[in-house]
């Protein structure tokens, strides 16, 4: 995995990690925002989260350990739980 850290783009490597943060982000907030019964925050969410996601599924395949081990969970996991989190606060403020 060291190998293919090192001969992997940096660029690569980020632009990855900030699509799956995303990723992971929009798909939480939208399970907050349904818990709370915020409808048109529901909508939002899963109108982003479907164009999101098209951009997702169109992208080449991880192939790499690193990609499939890494750069996939980890980054999706940590938006997760931030998209968890900020969601609630702003529901809380906002609505």
């Amino acid at each position: 995995m060291k190998r293919e850290y090192r001969e992997t783009p940096r660029q690569e490597i980020w632009q990855a990690i900030f699509e799956n943060t995303i990723y992971g982000f929009l798909g939480s907030v939208i399970v907050v925002f349904i818990t709370k019964g915020i409808d048109i925050a529901v909508l939002l969410g899963y109108v982003s989260y479907y164009f999101f996601l098209g951009r997702v599924v169109n992208r080449p395949k991880y192939v790499t350990q690193i990609g499939k081990f890494i750069l996939f969970p980890v980054p999706t996991a940590l938006g997760a739980f931030t998209g968890y989190k900020l969601a609630g606060l702003l529901s809380d403020l906002f609505w």
